[in-house]
């Protein structure tokens, strides 16, 4: 066999076994949702400069009020898992009366939902069973803030309670964070 014929032949085959372990592709990596970037975030959207810390006579409401909160926050950030973990809290954490009746319910269909969309329509109704218990309650300490934004639910508004008087708003998130005003205090 001829030298360079064979220099070429051994030249070819350390050339192909150097680069076997180069060629490899990197598995093709799906682009995140915008779901699945927000719920890998590290950022709360909800964080205020201040915030007010309620204390109620009554120890259940104010469980009851904090839970509320946290799936706010969860709204707040568009994070599906969140409101889901925090509403089933909030429904463990409710016993069933006629009062809670319907604020546990909502509790439960919200923690049963993956859809931020529906958790949202279904916060108009816990909303409404939270500020009822909470106007109803002692307040010691603090504020509760119930807030509005006009153009939620295409235009016709949407109330949320809120621990801080600066607008974060659930029914938007990060699209409409800061929309809406105090409406009301309850104190």
């Amino acid at each position: 066999m001829n030298k360079i014929v064979l220099k070429t032949i051994i030249i070819a085959t350390a050339l192909v076994v150097l680069s076997c372990g180069k060629d490899k592709k990197e598995p093709v990596k799906s682009i995140p949702t915008q779901q699945e970037e927000i719920i890998a975030s590290d950022v709360d959207l909800n964080v205020t400069e201040a915030r007010s810390e309620v204390v109620f006579t009554d120890e259940i409401t104010g469980k009851i009020y904090s839970q509320y909160l946290n799936i706010k926050r969860g709204l707040v950030n568009s994070n599906y898992k969140v409101v889901q973990q925090e509403a089933k809290k909030l429904e463990n954490l409710i016993e069933e009366s006629e009062g809670t009746k319907q604020l546990k319910a909502t509790a439960k269909l919200i923690a049963l939902t993956k859809d931020v969309k529906k958790q949202r329509d279904f916060f108009v109704t816990l909303t409404e069973e939270t500020a009822k218990l909470v106007s109803e309650a002692d307040i010691t300490s603090g504020e509760v803030y119930k807030q509005y934004c006009p153009m939620a639910f295409k235009g016709e508004g949407g109330f949320w309670l809120s621990d801080s008087k600066e607008i974060r708003n659930p029914y938007y998130g990060d699209k409409m964070l800061q929309c809406g005003s105090v409406n009301q205090t309850i104190q």
